[in-house]
C-alpha cells in the first residue's frame, strides 16, 4: 500500500480556531484536518477571498494526510485558483467562514 502524501498548510490563528468550533458545533470530524477536506469537497466558490489577516510568523500550521486522489482534486482546484496548495487552503478555509458569518448576518 502506497504511503499517504502529506500536505501542509499554514492558517490563521483565528480560522484554525473556527475550524474546530465549527466542526464540534456540527458533530463533524474534528479534527482541523478532516474539516479542511470537507470543506474542499463540499464548498465551491465562484472565487476565493484572500485571508489579509494571515501573518506567517503566527500562522498555524496544518498537516492533512490525502491519497493519490485526493491530491490530484487539490492540485486542480490549486490550479483552477491560480494558487498554491497551503494558499488555496488557507483561502478557501477564510472564504468558508467569510460566506457562513454573512449567511448568519441575514437570518
Amino acid at each position: 500500500m502506497r504511503k499517504p502524501h502529506q500536505i501542509w498548510a499554514l492558517i490563521s490563528p483565528e480560522m484554525h480556531k473556527k475550524l474546530k468550533k465549527y466542526a464540534v458545533e456540527n458533530h463533524l470530524a474534528s479534527t482541523r484536518a478532516k474539516m479542511i477536506m470537507y470543506i474542499l469537497y463540499n464548498f465551491h466558490p465562484d472565487q476565493l477571498l484572500e485571508d489579509y489577516t494571515f501573518q506567517s510568523k503566527v500562522g498555524r500550521m496544518v498537516n492533512i494526510k490525502v491519497s493519490d486522489a485526493e491530491l490530484e482534486y487539490i492540485k486542480s482546484l490549486a490550479q483552477r485558483y491560480n494558487v498554491t496548495i497551503s494558499r488555496l487552503l488557507r483561502n478557501m478555509v477564510y472564504t468558508y467562514f467569510h460566506i457562513m458569518e454573512k449567511e448568519e448576518q441575514k437570518a
